[in-house]
């Protein structure tokens, strides 16, 4: 597979190929797995259920994710990445439709665990393609999660308006179809093949200094993990009751959730920009002010309200997704290249399945002291990414790595 960019740093059409195809069903991945929690009220009242059973299913649909990265990993290094990545989508899109039939809510519950086990597929398989077949590869990484945040911003008002116009069922249909759609191109794709020692973004570090910055890597993945979910539970929630603001009369759900979708695209721009300026600074130093930058933003959040609230939550998305491109990046750069998947395997079980529990955590603190509270413990985990990150720096300066003139791992 031609990898190599030219001298200018441009992407070959091959490479250009893997970044669009992996931001689509990156950003199509996190659709899926939001339609639920679009519909929940819906589904609610048809089922005549609790919210408790529909939190449960939930909750194991998240467990699923986070537990199928492992296999995932094992795919991607043995089956390949491009593979995996269709068998993902066109798995999560025939499950999706399952959930668009569901009779009941068992079999409602048993469609979301299925879309949680082959959607949890994604990310390693998605991730390795990327690391294993693009040279600049905090930049297509930042695109790729740009891709991401596009489809978590625009799921939810895509999902309500396909729900209003024919219903929930049809949701899960529109998503499933994009999907299989997705799933296609990627099988009639050429597979992927490894990256030559040329292309590599930079040199690896020595094998001997692998396992201590991967294993910090690891506990930042898990953090990001943790504020992702919490972002994603309790930011409309927390925009609807704290705002204040009456916009043509509006229920507060409906004003928090318009103010999430917002803040949210902030994050777009937060990816693309953290991806550019990964290919022009050495990425250990970069992540320190990168992951400091997202603590005011989050006390912000959670001490004040109206204007400064919304400007606030759009700093620390803006932030917060600015540095994942160099944090994945990090990730590639410390693993050897035949374990990216199961390396990528095991971040992904880390960040989702730690971040499975921010809705208990945040839960607690939004039933005592309010919901505003829930972003300062997230200031609190973003703390713990600081330290790891200087952590990292300082470790490596102790023994005189630098990306200058190592060999590759």
């Amino acid at each position: 597979m031609a990898t190599v960019t030219d001298t200018a740093g441009r992407m070959t059409p091959e490479e250009r190929r893997i970044v669009a195809s992996t931001g689509v069903a990156h950003g199509l991945n996190h659709a899926v797995d939001l339609v639920y929690g679009t519909v929940l009220a819906v589904i609610l009242i048809e089922f005549g259920t609790t919210e408790v059973v529909l939190g449960a299913l939930a909750t194991a649909s998240w467990l699923a994710y986070a537990f199928a990265a492992v296999p995932a990993g094992e795919m991607a290094d043995r089956l390949g990445s491009q593979r995996t990545v269709a068998l993902s989508m066109g798995g999560a899109g025939v499950a999706a439709l399952l959930a668009a039939a569901a009779p009941n809510v068992w079999v409602l519950g048993a469609a979301l665990v299925l879309i949680g086990i082959l959607g949890g597929l994604y990310h390693p398989a998605g991730l390795s393609l990327i690391t294993r077949g693009v040279r600049s590869r905090a930049r297509a990484l930042g695109i790729h999660g740009a891709g991401g945040n596009l489809g978590t911003a625009l799921a939810p008002a895509l999902t309500a308006a396909v729900a209003g116009a024919w219903s929930w069922r049809g949701a899960f249909v529109v998503f499933a179809v994009l999907s299989l759609a997705v799933s296609i191109a990627a099988f009639r794709s050429p597979p992927d093949g490894e990256v030559t020692s040329s292309a590599r973004a930079r040199p690896r570090l020595r094998a001997q200094s692998l396992l201590v910055p991967l294993a910090l890597m690891f506990v930042i993945n898990a953090c990001f993990g943790f504020v992702f979910r919490g972002l994603t539970l309790f930011l409309p929630l927390h925009l609807g009751e704290s705002l204040g603001f009456d916009v043509f009369g509006f229920e507060p759900v409906v004003i928090g959730g318009a103010a999430a979708t917002i803040a949210l695209l902030f994050g777009v721009a937060g990816q693309y920009a953290g991806g550019e300026i990964g290919e022009r600074f050495r990425r250990e130093r970069l992540l320190v002010p990168a992951a400091a930058l997202t603590i005011p933003p989050l006390i912000v959040m959670g001490l004040w309200d109206g204007w400064l609230l919304l400007i606030g939550a759009s700093a620390f998305v803006f932030f917060n997704f600015l540095a994942q491109p160099t944090a994945v990046a990090m990730i590639s750069d410390y693993a050897a290249e035949r374990l990216q998947g199961r390396v990528y395997g095991l971040t992904s079980l880390t960040g989702f399945g730690v971040g499975a529990f921010a809705g208990l955590g945040g839960g607690f603190l939004a039933e005592g002291p309010g919901v505003g509270w829930v972003f300062v413990m997230m200031a609190g985990v973003a703390l713990i990414t600081v330290v790891c990150a200087v952590a990292i720096n300082v470790y490596l300066l102790s023994r005189g790595d630098t990306p200058e003139g190592l060999s590759a791992v």
